[in-house]
């Protein structure tokens, strides 16, 4: 099997299948730089290489069915999968076997994916950290709860992966590892068969090194073969209206970051229409916590039947501090806290009478010590709780060299839109090679 180099792990679309057997050879170079890396890395909670080599050999003696067929991907393991285990990164389920895949799963298979492997999540998908490396540096988090799905694609593992966010499991990860993330309208991909966590706030989303990509996955998972939600449509790049958001949270974002995203800001007024500011209400500095009790109440329901089984102890004191919170909290806090969620979505909603994409900082710097836990995610929560597609762009790199990014935001169902966005910004300036990781783990 030949060798992956990190410039190759970043091909874009046209060359990844570009051989005579193109998803046996995809497929190997995948194993290959997971044999090289992953035991730095730590990205993978299962992987079987046979079973991905004879689903690869099948695709490669099959028509081809759409721009996702041979591609190999990782799956968060939470995701269900009916020809692999599904931990749901706890010793408590470690090799439970699904009878079915879920059905994002199940679409992708349609659509010719080779699914590689699960890669490693949070305990539930909640607080406490894997052991997986940030490959831009060994001691710093990928952040989670979706890391090894952000880490794999990252280290040119595995081209493509999803991932899901309740918070900012997707958008804070993928920032932490310079890598292209959408996380997708609420609803618009299934998500039966997925670890519920939260499912006011519960989305699949997805990992690349390019964003046209995700354009890709979007058609795959946004359709069951005979319906297709309902499209928003954004102007051209040059009549784009965009506002920058300006939260009261701002203030927890590393001055870098801050930084990046006045530059961003500036970059556009050349390129769009419009760049305003909008300022975010002082009241919806709430959403933080509200959030986290909707979630902690969600959870605690969600997640009961999954930790009540022997040696319940060796959950985590963490995890079970926030169900605890969420089965104890007063009814009134509880409607409080979901008043602050309709606030937040008026808000947004009004926002978007004024301009067509709002744009954020993907996390607030750099990706922290790994000891000291996967980042906050309160940049991502706006989104999170308004259901609105976003896409996280790798922009930049903070005063330690890690990456930074950035999030735009669009309206529901204008993912397609959002995704041609991203990808006219990120071509006009080279974005997808400048977090290229080469061999030792340093871009």
């Amino acid at each position: 099997m030949s060798t992956v180099t990190g410039t190759e792990a970043v091909s874009p679309i046209a060359d990844i299948l570009a051989d005579e057997h193109p998803s046996v050879s995809a497929v190997e170079r995948c194993l290959d730089r997971i044999t090289q890396r992953d035991q730095e890395i730590g990205a993978w909670a299962h992987l079987d290489p046979a079973l991905a080599l004879e689903q690869a050999r099948a695709r490669d003696a099959a028509p081809r069915r759409s721009p996702l067929h041979g591609i190999p991907f990782g799956l968060k393991d939470i995701i269900e999968t009916g020809d692999q285990p599904t931990g749901y990164g706890s010793d408590l389920w470690s090799g439970w076997q699904p009878a079915q895949d879920a059905e994002v799963v199940r679409r992708l298979r349609r659509d010719g994916a080779v699914i590689l492997g699960k890669t490693t999540t949070t305990e539930f998908a909640t607080y406490r950290p894997t052991a997986t490396r940030n490959p831009h540096g060994l001691d710093r988090t990928p952040g989670g709860s979706s890391s090894g799905s952000a880490a794999a694609v990252a280290d040119g593992q595995v081209p493509l992966a999803l991932g899901t966010q309740t918070a900012g499991s997707v958008l804070r990860p993928g920032s932490f590892c310079g890598v292209f993330t959408l996380k997708p309208t609420y609803g618009r991909w299934p998500f039966d068969g997925v670890l519920p966590v939260a499912l006011t706030f519960d989305t699949v989303g997805a990992f690349a090194r390019h964003p046209a990509w995700l354009g890709a996955i979007d058609e795959s998972l946004s359709t069951d073969g005979s319906t297709t939600p309902p499209a928003a449509v954004l102007p051209a790049l040059r009549n784009l209206r965009v506002g920058i958001l300006r939260p009261p949270w701002a203030d927890r974002a590393t001055p870098a970051a801050a930084a990046l995203l006045d530059e961003f800001a500036e970059n556009l007024r050349g390129v769009v229409a419009d760049v305003r500011d909008v300022p975010v209400p002082d009241e919806l500095d709430a959403l933080d916590r509200a959030h986290t009790l909707v979630m902690a109440v969600e959870a605690s329901a969600s997640l009961t039947d999954r930790i009540a089984r022997p040696h319940v102890e060796r959950v985590s004191e963490q995890l079970h501090r926030f169900l605890h919170d969420g089965r104890t909290a007063a009814p009134s806090e509880i409607q409080r806290a979901r008043q602050v969620l309709r606030d937040v979505r008026t808000f947004v909603g009004h926002a978007f009478d004024e301009v067509d994409v709002l744009v954020t900082l993907a996390a607030p710097g750099e990706a922290p010590p790994i000891e000291t836990g996967t980042g906050d995610p309160v940049f991502n929560k706006l989104a999170s709780i308004a259901g609105c597609p976003a896409v996280g762009l790798p922009a930049g790199r903070g005063v330690e060299g890690l990456p930074l990014g950035i999030q735009l935001i669009a309206p529901h169902h204008a993912d397609q839109g959002l995704v041609r966005i991203a990808t006219c910004l990120t071509d006009r300036v080279g974005l997808a090679h400048r977090f290229e990781v080469h061999e030792g783990g340093r871009p």
